[in-house]
C-alpha cells in the first residue's frame, strides 16, 4: 500500500524539540517500522521519502490485511532527537500522483 504522513503531526513532533522538520529527498535505505493505533506491530515501509511534489513524507509499505483499506492509519517509527516518536500516517492509493495530463 501507500502510506502519506499527516505533515502537520510530523512538523510539531520535530518543532516540539526545537528542530526543523528534515525534508530528505532520498529513499531510507532500510525498513520502516509501522504501528497500529494500539501500539502494536502493522508492517513495514519498504520505502520512504519526503516528496516535493507530495510535500509530505510517502512510502510504500506492507501492513496487515485489516489495514491496508484506504483511509486505515498506521503510525510511521522515527527518531527524533535520539528518541523513538510514532508519527500518523493515512493509507493511500497508487499512484500517489496522477497528472492531469495521463488521464485525460
Amino acid at each position: 500500500v501507500g502510506i502519506v504522513v499527516d505533515w502537520a503531526a510530523y512538523h510539531a513532533t520535530y518543532e516540539a524539540d526545537g528542530l526543523v522538520p528534515p525534508k530528505d529527498p532520498e529513499p531510507v535505505a532500510w525498513e520502516t517500522m509501522l504501528y497500529d493505533d494500539a501500539g502494536d506491530r502493522a508492517g513495514y515501509a519498504t520505502s520512504f521519502m519526503y516528496s516535493p511534489m507530495m510535500q509530505s513524507h510517502i512510502g510504500m509499505a506492507r501492513v496487515r490485511p485489516e489495514l491496508a483499506a484506504v483511509g486505515s492509519t498506521v503510525h510511521v517509527e522515527t527518531s527524533v532527537n535520539h528518541r523513538y516518536v510514532n508519527i500518523p500516517a493515512r493509507v493511500t492509493p497508487l499512484p500517489f500522483f496522477t497528472p492531469e495530463r495521463k488521464v485525460s
